[in-house]
């Protein structure tokens, strides 16, 4: 990786600088080491994407389905062949773990070998008619150029999701990544260009979401908006977008709960716990952040979770048997430490952790310790507000309608667990809780490829990911009668 040092923006097939001469520089969060820099653009250069992308649109909607398809199964050739050079390159610039990094690449090729199949299976509709001498059909059709804006915490992953089921529906594309991921996002478009992918059809374009991002998303041009982040950014771009009536697609935020009857399996409980809160140091949209537990069993879950807990190593994610690696960067680090300390004011007790790590070997990184806090009430600010951080809030009940109401009790719903071994709560839990995704037995965050992924209340506005069902957002119904 020492000679990919700079980001750049790539336009019709070119890689090529921004319009002015400004850069911000890439740390790497673990370290505080300059991994690169990354070209900030401006007006002009999204102006340019989106023109680029026009221009190619007109040529790749006309492509048979299956042709467009085709280049996928390029890129996931290619993507296995770069899976160690990409894997690290994530891993230094936003901490996560290596091997977590590597699972991010294989998680892309499975996301694009699928939607490569999509391509023989856009399927429409025959509808019979109330004519003897008339045919009904219905089609999908692409929309346009669809601009693509992704966070830091998957630089690629979440951004694939949307780019793969852009290409096979005939859209274009302008990806505008997260500054701070910008080289593992260079990387993978490197990936499209080496498909042989037209030139314009995929278009990178770096820097800042208020300027780079609020441009695409006015842009008479741009058609569909296809977004991943905070529900305030995602509120923002929805109200630019409604102006001119594009299709917008929103993947944000989550209060993640993991409920925990009293005949649960405890011990496979709380490693679920564990996983799901702090893989990826906390810093994903369904990751575990709260326990809802049945009081009669709430100490000895609580014991085990610890347990696992403090066994957990905390490091440089390309370190051997590290498992939690540094936040992202320094506000992060100062949002985690202040919740924690929020949580101890409003009557919070720490059962471990609760501090950043400070040691010589730490200093330069962005360390906080895996923290999980009792004695928690629905009502606290650590029970409904998002932390995307190392930190679990643990909240007792005493019978499974409550569990319920308070899992509900929040403004988001993206994805809720329970354990449980009685099927009558399973089944109640699949149908009352108001998450776009339920695991029985399992912790939050373990989607599957060809599911559909997304969230309701304010995790999103109703669009899909991962599956076929994406093309709810990448595509128009054209409905087509002919008589004969």
């Amino acid at each position: 990786m020492e000679d990919v040092l700079l980001a750049t923006n790539f336009i019709d097939g070119v890689w090529k600088s921004a319009s002015n001469a400004e850069s911000i520089t890439s740390t790497n969060p673990a370290t505080g080491d300059i991994v690169g820099t990354c070209v900030i653009s401006n007006e002009l250069d999204v102006a340019q994407a989106v023109q680029a992308a026009n221009e190619a649109y007109n040529v790749w909607k006309k492509r048979p389905v299956p042709e467009r398809a085709d280049y996928l199964w390029k890129v996931a050739d290619i993507l296995l062949q770069r899976k160690e050079q990409i894997s690290k390159m994530m891993t230094l610039e936003m901490g996560k773990v290596y091997a977590e990094s590597l699972g991010e690449v294989d998680a892309t090729i499975a996301s694009c070998k699928y939607m490569a199949g999509e391509g023989r299976r856009m399927f429409g509709e025959t509808i019979p008619t109330g004519s003897p001498d008339r045919m009904a059909m219905t089609v999908r059709e692409p929309l346009g150029v669809v601009a693509c804006i992704t966070p830091w915490n998957f630089p690629i992953a979440l951004a694939a999701y949307k780019i793969f089921a852009a290409l096979v529906a005939g859209n274009t594309i302008v990806w505008k990544p997260a500054s701070n991921v910008a080289l593992s996002a260079q990387l993978f478009t490197e990936v499209f260009e080496s498909a042989g992918l037209p030139a314009g059809v995929l278009n990178l374009i770096l820097g800042s979401g208020s300027k780079v991002g609020n441009a695409l998303a006015q842009h008479k041009d741009v058609k569909v908006i296809a977004f991943t982040g905070s529900t305030e950014v995602g509120i923002h771009l929805a109200e630019i977008g409604a102006r001119t009536l594009k299709r917008i697609s929103l993947e944000l935020g989550g209060k993640n709960a993991v409920i925990v009857m009293e005949d649960a399996d405890l011990d496979k409980a709380a490693a679920g716990i564990v996983k799901a809160a702090f893989t990826t140091t906390g810093q994903r949209c369904t990751a575990a952040s709260r326990v809802i537990v049945v009081e009669s069993v709430r100490e000895e879950l609580e014991q085990r979770i610890v347990a696992l807990t403090e066994k957990l190593k905390v490091g440089n994610g390309l370190e051997t048997g590290i498992e939690i690696g540094p936040l992202a960067n320094a506000s992060q680090l100062k949002t985690v430490e202040a919740y924690v300390e929020i949580a101890k004011q409003e009557g919070g007790r720490l059962l471990t952790g609760g501090f950043a790590l400070n040691e010589a070997e730490y200093q330069a990184g962005f360390y906080y310790v895996p923290t999980v806090i009792t004695n928690v009430r629905r009502d606290h600010r650590i029970a409904k507000e998002e932390i995307f951080g190392p930190v679990l809030a643990i909240i007792s009940v005493e019978h499974f309608e409550e569990a319920i109401e308070v899992n509900n009790d929040t403004e988001y719903g993206l994805s809720t667990s329970i354990y449980t071994n009685n099927l009558h709560y399973a089944n109640r839990a699949s149908r009352e809780l108001e998450s776009g995704l339920v695991y029985i037995n399992n912790g939050t965050s373990n989607a599957e490829t060809g599911m559909a992924f997304g969230g309701v209340k304010m995790s999103g506005n109703g669009h899909r990911e991962v599956s076929h069902h994406a093309f709810d957002c990448m595509t128009e119904w054209k409905t087509i009668y002919t008589n004969f």
